[in-house]
Formats: structure tokens, C-alpha cells, sequence
């Protein structure tokens, strides 16, 4: 039927034009894959400095509204249910923890906040 030369399976040179045509779509591909990747990585780098930025920038908020003032100390009242007997106490941060006996005998622990001032919870402690 038809018969393949060896001619056409040969490629041929381009022509001098079409040659500075191919170079420059090349350099241009070089030079926006390049383009690419380094604004891959910069939106890569802002994204890990987010996370990474956002865990001290809380620490430092908590440590800010915790701060004792230069001049005088934090005052307040921690009004515990009467009958309480404190036999433990614990901090964590702006937390008091105060672990103890209620007067029907009941264990207990009472959570006082320091930046809110009150009581935020009262937990009834008990043993299976």
C-alpha cells in the first residue's frame, strides 16, 4: 500500500527563524516555571510563618491580661460555699484550683478565675 521513506522519520533541521522562535518559547518557559516556584515557596513560607506566629501571639495576649501591675498588686475575693475546707490548692495560668470537702462531706473542686473574678465551676468529685 504505502510504503514509509526513511526521509520523512528523519527529523529536519528548522529553519533559522523558526529556530529563535523555539529558543525564546523555551526561555520563556524557563523563566515562568521559575516565576511558579518561587511564588510556591513564598506562599508556602507565609503560610508555615502564620502557624508558627499565631501559637505566640496568643501566649503573649494570655501572659499581657495576666500581668501583675508594676505598681500594686491583683486584688480580689474568692468567695468559696460556706462549710468548705480547703485541702489542696492549685494555679494554672488565671485559674485558682481549690480541692477540699464540702460541709456534707462531699470532695469538691472549686475553680476560681482571677481575670474574670468569680467562681466559673464547681465540681463534685467522686470515687467507683
Amino acid at each position: 500500500m504505502s510504503k514509509i521513506n526513511d526521509d520523512d522519520l528523519d527529523e529536519k533541521p528548522l529553519d533559522p527563524e523558526m529556530e529563535k522562535v523555539r529558543r525564546k518559547m523555551v526561555r520563556l518557559l524557563a523563566v515562568s516555571i521559575g516565576i511558579m516556584f518561587i511564588g510556591l515557596m513564598t506562599v508556602l513560607g507565609a503560610i508555615v510563618y502564620k502557624f508558627t506566629s499565631a501559637d505566640d501571639s496568643e501566649a503573649q495576649v494570655a501572659a499581657s491580661s495576666a500581668s501583675v501591675p508594676s505598681d500594686a498588686p491583683i486584688e480580689g475575693v474568692a468567695a468559696l460555699p460556706a462549710g468548705f475546707s480547703v485541702e489542696d490548692v492549685t494555679l494554672d495560668g488565671n485559674r485558682i484550683g481549690f480541692y477540699g470537702r464540702a460541709s456534707d462531706g462531699s470532695m469538691r473542686l472549686i475553680v476560681h478565675d482571677i481575670s474574670v473574678g468569680r467562681i466559673v465551676s464547681d465540681i463534685v468529685v467522686i470515687n467507683r
